[in-house]
């Protein structure tokens, strides 16, 4: 004989005391977890709390509100992030991807016809590379495997890969061989990637292998080009590549407006180039 079963559903009431409390730890969890990691997906959020993607979300949202988190496209970025913290770089790529994009897309109006110039490795510079695709008549010179993987699609393009060792984690080339390749070469812009930029400290980066090569691309460039999306500004990461004086321009996004980085920038005399900010004279300079 079949003995029909009863289903039996709990609903759980949670006062809003309560509620206020549950709030309160995922946000100090999150905060913890992604100033140890120095950044974490939305995926790792979800995972850690045990909660949907649209509470994570909300609860970002407020963090961020709150100065305790920098959000980013895909999760979190710390904003006390070690000196040494680099994340890897697909990681990297995520983070501030659009930011990168429209970065990309305003330094695209630099280059011009008949030039040589220099992609520094990172993924502001690779979103460059992607703008890149339908270039003529230029000659790009860069140490990042993807970066040239990309060019390679564009036959009208002269494409110089500098030899190296390939960093761990990253596509950058480095080493001896490829600074040795550097001093033999010109070029009329160099676009430099950087992990940190402080109007004291000047331009940082976290990884002291890719030091020497940062300082060659400066020395063998006639225009400096800094692509920094806004989360780099008021950072200082382990090592010092140069001091502000020796850029000719700096290429972020509109975000940089709200940082006392720009005004300190503007009052040492560099351009400021404001991706996605239209103003009367062009490129979204800041005078």
């Amino acid at each position: 004989m079949n003995q029909s079963k009863s289903t039996t559903f709990h609903v759980w009431l949670v006062s809003e005391e309560e509620f206020a409390i549950l709030q309160a730890e995922r946000y100090e969890k999150i905060t913890q977890y992604v100033n140890q990691k120095g950044f974490a997906s939305i995926a790792e959020l979800t995972e850690l709390l045990e909660v949907s993607k649209p509470t994570v979300l909300r609860d970002l949202l407020k963090l961020e509100e709150q100065h305790l988190i920098i959000r980013t496209y895909g999760g979190a970025a710390s904003l006390h992030k070690g000196t040494n913290f680099e994340p890897r770089h697909s990681e990297k790529e995520r983070q501030a991807a659009q930011n990168k994009e429209i970065i990309a897309q305003l330094a695209l109006t630099f280059i011009h016809p008949g030039e040589t110039i220099l992609l520094d490795s990172g993924s502001t510079a690779l979103m460059l590379a992607k703008q890149l695709v339908k270039a003529k008549n230029i000659t790009v010179i860069t140490n990042d495997i993807k970066s040239a993987m990309c060019l390679c699609e564009n036959e009208a393009i002269d494409l110089v890969v500098l030899g190296g060792q390939r960093r761990k984690g990253v596509y950058s080339l480095v080493g001896p061989f490829t600074e040795m390749l550097l001093q033999n070469l010109n070029v009329d812009k160099v676009f430099l990637g950087a992990d940190a930029v402080d109007i004291h400290k000047g331009i940082t980066n976290s990884n002291i292998d890719e030091l020497n090569i940062k300082k060659g691309m400066i020395a063998i460039a006639k225009e400096v080009i800094l692509l920094a999306d806004s989360s780099k500004f008021e950072q200082v990461a382990f090592s010092h590549i140069a001091d502000l004086d020796v850029l000719d321009a700096i290429i972020t996004d509109r975000h940089i407006e709200q940082k006392g980085a720009l005004k300190a920038l503007l009052e040492k005399g560099i351009q400021v180039h404001i991706a996605g900010k239209a103003q009367k004279g062009g490129n979204g300079q800041v005078k």
